[in-house]
């Protein structure tokens, strides 16, 4: 069995999740300790138990210490199966990184799978559900899987009240990929959102941003206006590349005008378009696992490497037999896996 500890690196839940999404597709038992020691509030919250157990759910999985607050697991799996599941956070904990732990140990399952997830799709600390479906998926696309996501309904913090329905096919076996720089921005795509809130505040959040992007010529950016249990705005901006998609969000929150974060938004994507990476820096750890798993090589360009990217190679690296090479060229980093 494999000890991996919690406390590595960042630190973060990102461990967590990728040592048990590892042991879940290796089918080789993992054992993770001092679980985010070094976090205010150490130990799983119940968006980790969710996390999982919705992995646990696909494989069978024989869980140990699994209960907020935890500091240590024992994930032991069977095989992966795919199926039907409902699985409810409990609170506005992330769906986005829900999916983040299941989606690949779904995608390498004997059949397809359909999962109902309740909780946060707008928090805090975590990829909005906008991201996962109009970056994350398509690029995890590219390593030969299928998957889809909608959003029935939305959940801000505190009380949630989202879901998110996930589906995938089984891959088989996911192919290499090496994505060489985005490329030419073809079109700016987006979606300003707010739920139990004035209309206007998507339209100001719409229009600060179409401001930032007056350079491209391609550029369309939709409202979604809803009424939900909960209560909160945001906005997800995309440039479609030649060769890739990139991504910026941002998240409302009491005392920021609409506008600000609508410009901001619009100016982390103007950042990361002009840089030439293949990924912004919220892709660049999340397709990691995907990279290491891969059949043939892959590679990416990212602006730099992050803790997290580099907490999850180290945690990639212990729990499979492959080594990811960095290298710095011009401006950017290349990342790959043979």
């Amino acid at each position: 069995m494999m000890v991996v500890d919690g406390s590595q690196g960042e630190g973060g839940g990102q461990i967590l999740r990728t040592a048990v999404a590892l042991s879940a597709v290796t089918h080789e038992s993992v054992k993770v300790t001092r679980i985010r020691a070094g976090r205010p509030t150490p130990g799983l919250s119940p968006s980790h138990v969710t996390s999982v157990g919705a992995v646990a759910s696909l494989c069978d999985a024989k869980v140990d210490g699994l209960h907020p607050g935890s500091k240590e697991i024992t994930f032991r799996p069977e095989e992966l199966l795919g199926g039907e599941f409902r699985l409810d956070i409990g609170t506005a904990g992330s769906i986005s990184l829900v999916i983040q732990s299941c989606l690949l140990p779904a995608l390498l399952s004997r059949a397809s799978t359909k999962m109902a997830l309740t909780g946060g799709t707008n928090v805090r600390w975590s990829p909005p559900i906008d991201y996962m479906l109009e970056v994350h998926l398509p690029i995890v696309e590219k390593f030969s899987a299928r998957c889809s996501a909608d959003i029935v309904s939305r959940g801000f913090f505190p009380e949630g009240g989202g879901e998110v329905l996930l589906e995938t096919s089984p891959a088989g076996q996911l192919s290499g990929h090496d994505q060489g720089p985005a490329g030419k921005p073809l079109s700016i795509r987006g979606i300003a959102f707010s739920q139990n809130l004035p209309e206007h505040v998507v339209d100001r959040m719409r229009h600060a941003a179409m401001k930032g992007l007056v350079r491209f010529a391609d550029v369309k950016l939709s409202s979604d206006h809803r009424v939900g249990r909960s209560a909160g705005a945001g906005l997800l901006l995309t440039a479609q590349c030649e060769n890739s998609v990139l991504g910026a969000s941002a998240l409302g929150e009491r005392g920021v005008r609409a506008e600000t974060l609508g410009e901001s938004c619009a100016a982390d994507l103007v950042e990361t378009v002009d840089s030439g990476a293949s990924v912004d820096e919220h892709m660049l750890d999340q397709i990691l696992p995907y990279m290491a798993l891969a059949n043939g090589s892959s590679s990416i360009l990212a602006e730099e490497v992050s803790e997290h990217a580099k907490t999850n190679m180290l945690v990639i690296e212990q729990l499979l037999d492959r080594r990811f090479s960095v290298k710095e060229m011009d401006n950017l980093v290349e990342i790959s896996v043979d």
